[in-house]
């Protein structure tokens, strides 16, 4: 699953729903380039969902993904496969055995750029 966040136009949709063994921030910088975290920020802000920690990762709350992962299966014309809740319920028992869950109940998520 991941969290595409275009910072020139700060949309968030999530790509990949259904793959709930990953989790990620794929960040679009804006037509110059620019990219800083301050703009992915902005956008996670804008959308309610989620902020970037000092270290430069995304820090992302659950519910917000539920949000845009049923807003997904919409525009696609469908709707979230039942057992994706029991999925992701896993999903998140498994990041916080690793560590990557917020004392706010936020997932941790690496942030990659594109070119």
């Amino acid at each position: 699953m991941e969290l595409r966040v275009d910072v020139s136009t700060q949309r968030v949709e999530l790509w990949e729903g259904g793959d709930l063994k990953r989790f990620s921030v794929r960040a679009f910088p804006d037509a110059a380039g620019a990219g800083a975290a301050g703009g992915l920020a902005r956008a996670l802000r804008a959308n309610d969902a989620g902020r970037v920690d000092p270290s430069g990762d995304a820090l992302i709350p659950p519910a917000a993904i539920r949000r845009l992962a049923h807003r997904a299966a919409t525009e696609a014309g469908t709707a979230l496969d039942p057992a994706w809740e029991a999925e992701f319920s896993s999903m998140l028992d498994d990041a916080a055995t690793r560590g990557w869950i917020s004392g706010d109940g936020s997932v941790q998520a690496h942030v990659e750029w594109e070119a």
